[in-house]
């Protein structure tokens, strides 16, 4: 019974829920990118939670029409987490909450790798519900960060 086929149609979980592994990897040259980036972007923003933001404008072209996009503020927004105040990465852009924090999980995990020869692995396979949610929630951040439009314009940080 286990070789039925079954009917056009029908529901296929495994292709639609999201699968996470944990585990241990020896191979460190696979995530050294990734570490690599997150070094960037957590020394960047120290030394812009330090000694300010950069003099330069790093808008997209659409931002001086009034067009925020899911990305506008994500610079501020990561610079306030490494100056420790998250209501205000919060009120530049919630998806700096996760760069930043992603940044310092991928940099640890090269430290972890290049000391220790392993390191720790968490493998997602997000399906196609998982495809969905990232799809609806970068829809949901356009639609928020176009709400906060007036805000983004400012200078922001200092």
């Amino acid at each position: 019974m286990a070789d039925t086929p079954a009917p056009v149609g029908a529901l296929d979980r495994s292709r639609w829920s999201p699968r996470i592994q944990l585990g241990w990897e020896r191979r460190n040259a696979r995530w050294w990118g990734l570490g690599v980036a997150g070094a960037v972007v957590v020394m960047a923003g120290v030394a812009m939670a330090v000694w300010g933001m950069l003099p330069v404008d790093l808008h997209e072209p659409t931002h001086n029409a009034g067009v925020m996009s899911p990305t506008c503020g994500l610079t501020r927004s990561v610079v306030a987490v490494f100056r420790g105040d998250v209501a205000t990465a919060w009120r530049y852009n919630p998806a700096g909450l996760l760069v930043a924090g992603f940044s310092v999980a991928f940099l640890m995990r090269l430290v972890v790798g290049s000391i220790a020869g392993r390191g720790p692995v968490l493998r997602v396979r997000p399906g196609r519900l998982g495809w969905i949610t990232l799809g609806l929630a970068l829809a949901m951040l356009e639609i928020r960060q176009q709400g906060q439009a007036q805000l983004l314009m400012t200078t922001g940080l200092r």
